[in-house]
């Protein structure tokens, strides 16, 4: 594959809206509208109404059949981003992406946040990226929130060492442990890259907590990779990105606060 298209956006589809595919189409519009965007569901999810989610993976072979119709022009993208991700795919589906050499971020949507098991098993997840470190390498950034980061490195969500056991489990990615909430005036990123810890602690915006903040994030991301900025620039943009527009929710259909469908570009 050459040249460089845009931005390839794989994830499950929430019907509400509020996260999931549609999220990431939403934040891809807003930050870099000048990307061309090819968008793959995996699953189909049922979230909202205050009951666990579920999700009904797409057959394997369906989601491959997407893949190749992707990659038939002979090139390849700048970018790509990765949310959930049902157990069978997740080794079929990731070894295929690390061969286009493009930048990855990946969300590992494991639980959601109303309850319920969404995505692969962090024990299958983990040992393929794992067994794919020396193909990937820091070109990749695992996004996970402390649950999922305690439940790829199999130790406890307060572990204090959690982002370091993480790293040792990993072989190699990038990681963004995202904020574990445990103070109330500042929220506390840390991003992990080739042994150096960066940290991105700034004041927590007020207001309530929409969903999809964690798909925004990574698509964010994944739009500044695409741009072919530095992973650390575009760690910070995108966080600054999501503080942004955090504060403007509209109410979502499943009665929570979503984030809004338009928004600025990401800073430059």
């Amino acid at each position: 594959m050459s040249g460089a298209r845009g931005l390839w956006i794989f994830a499950g589809a929430d019907p509400s809206g509020g996260a999931g595919l549609w999220r990431d189409q939403a934040t891809a519009r807003a930050c870099a509208p000048e990307l061309l965007q090819a968008a793959v569901v995996t699953a189909w999810t049922r979230q909202g109404a205050g009951v666990p989610a579920t999700a009904q993976a797409r057959p394997v072979a369906h989601v491959l059949a997407d893949l190749e119709l992707l990659a038939a022009d002979e090139e390849r993208p700048a970018a790509i981003k990765i949310g959930l991700l049902p157990a069978a795919l997740v080794g079929e589906l990731l070894p295929r992406l690390a061969e286009t050499g493009a930048p990855v971020v990946l969300d590992p949507v494991l639980l959601a946040s109303d309850g319920g098991e969404l995505g692969a098993s962090a024990p299958r997840l983990r040992d393929v990226l794992w067994d794919m470190s020396s193909v990937t390498g820091s070109r990749w950034l695992i996004c996970p929130n402390h649950a999922e980061a305690a439940a790829l490195a199999e130790v406890a969500v307060d572990d204090p060492d959690l982002l370091a056991r993480l790293a040792d489990r990993l072989g190699g990615a990038a990681i963004l442990l995202k904020d574990g909430g445990g103070d109330p005036a500042k929220v506390r990123d840390r991003l992990w890259q080739d042994g150096t810890v960066y940290a991105l602690a700034r004041p927590r915006q007020p207001g309530p907590d929409p969903r999809g903040t964690g798909c925004a994030l990574a698509t964010a991301i994944a739009c500044g990779l695409a741009r072919g900025r530095p992973l650390q620039h575009a760690v910070a943009v995108g966080v600054t990105w999501l503080d942004a527009v955090r504060s403007w929710t509209n109410p979502g259909p499943d009665g929570r606060p979503h984030l809004p469908d338009a928004g600025p570009p990401l800073p430059a």
